[in-house]
């Protein structure tokens, strides 16, 4: 056992080393898409206009035909409807462009405020593909999905390697609280074990959640132990034929 813990110590820091700057990437713009809602909804609400308090709202249907007949050529294809009685409906009319409708008349107000919804464009796209565009997002995504494979192992390697080599609650104790008195590298190394584990859990899943979004063999394996068939890969887009010489 002694020399299989002693591959997994240096191996994992090493893989922190390989991924660390992807996983930093991956884990700020992953905290800022969590409260991208309620940012959207703060961003908005300075370009809202009261429309009546009054009525009965139009069913959805009834919204998205009245926002499609005022703008020809547009197709919405979704629509948020607030509890709210003074808030107007947003309407998704394509790709990443939204138009605020007034929800009794399906009268058009404007377009939401544009500078919030670049901001979580470009936190997804940091997030997804490292900002990558085009053709070079899917080494964007494998990037971003090896970077989070090695996460897991980090995280689930710092899990053994936390289990105290002689097991007695004073062990445990040190690992498991912080202590003062520490000189500084043993204390950077104290807090590094507890943060770590008292962490460790929820990340575990967070990260593995996220392994099946990445790689077609995770989300067929999820199918099986749920005890469905994988549905068929999809097929890949067709190639334009070479013009002949």
């Amino acid at each position: 056992m002694k020399p299989f813990r002693t591959v997994l110590f240096w191996a994992h820091p090493a893989a922190g080393a390989i991924a660390g700057v992807v996983i930093l990437i991956m884990s700020v713009t992953g905290v800022a898409l969590t409260y991208e809602k309620q940012m959207l909804e703060w961003a908005d609400r300075r370009a809202w206009t009261a429309p009546p308090s009054t009525g009965v709202p139009l069913s959805p249907e009834t919204l998205l035909a009245r926002v499609a007949a005022a703008q020809p050529g547009t197709v919405p294809i979704g629509v948020t409807l607030r509890a709210d009685r003074s808030a107007p409906a947003t309407v998704l009319v394509g790709g990443n462009q939204s138009l605020l409708v007034d929800p009794y008349t399906g009268g058009i107000i404007g377009a939401p405020p544009t500078a919030m919804r670049a901001f979580f464009r470009t936190m997804t796209s940091w997030h997804r593909y490292v900002a990558m565009a085009g053709d070079s997002r899917a080494t964007g995504k494998s990037i971003t999905g090896y970077a989070n494979l090695l996460f897991l192992f980090i995280v689930l390697s710092g899990m053994y390697l936390w289990l105290p080599r002689v097991w007695s609650w004073i062990q445990f104790r040190n690992v498991l609280w912080f202590r003062r008195g520490l000189a500084p590298k043993a204390r950077e190394f104290n807090w590094h074990n507890v943060v770590g584990i008292w962490s460790a859990v929820p990340l575990a899943i967070v990260i593995a959640g996220a392994v099946p979004i990445s790689f077609p063999w995770a989300t067929n394996l999820v199918y099986r132990l749920a005890g469905d068939t994988p549905p068929p890969p999809a097929a890949a887009p067709a190639r334009p034929a070479e013009a002949s010489t």
